[in-house]
């Protein structure tokens, strides 16, 4: 009985068998892990809401300031237009409405006049609307719209000037 034994087929394929048993259960336990770490992912940034595209804010004039913060950062104004608009939605903590800030970059001068050089013309002549728009005098102007709710039966609106030189 004993000689048998050695030669058994079954014996030898247990082990082959058992190795792969242990690779599909850790590729397994692998997937239940990465699904844990994304759901656990998405729980934090729900409850910290660093990744959402409405912005939460505490009024409607920090949304104005934030938009007009956010147009001084553009540096990708395109070469062919003197304004541009940009809509940025946003919510008030505590408040489930949606606001909207419109914010309106337009430029006022070119480069030169920085400079101190004499240049001809406005910053809607032909000549001044093809140089480079990466420098000059922009001015901002962001209008923050809050619609009424309970907490306050009238629209909230607040407005923010300002001139910035790149």
């Amino acid at each position: 009985m004993g000689q048998n034994r050695d030669g058994h087929i079954y014996a030898k394929l247990t082990l082959r068998r058992s190795l792969g048993i242990t690779l599909v259960n850790a590729l397994i336990f692998a997937l239940f892990i990465g699904a844990f770490i994304t759901g656990l992912y998405v729980a934090v940034n729900r409850l910290f809401k660093s990744t959402e595209e409405i912005r939460t804010f505490t009024s409607v004039r920090e949304a104005a300031s934030a938009g007009a913060r956010y147009a001084a950062s553009m540096t990708n104004i395109p070469q062919n237009q003197i304004c541009q608009q940009l809509f940025l939605d946003f919510k008030i903590a505590g408040r489930n409405e949606i606001g909207r800030t419109e914010v309106t970059l337009c430029r006022i001068s070119d480069p030169q006049a920085i400079e101190g050089q004499e240049i001809s013309g406005t910053s809607r002549d032909p000549v001044t609307v093809a140089a480079s728009l990466k420098g000059g005098v922009f001015k901002i102007v962001s209008i923050s719209r809050f619609p009424a709710g309970a907490a306050s039966p009238n629209q909230q609106t607040a407005r923010v000037e300002a001139v910035y030189v790149k």
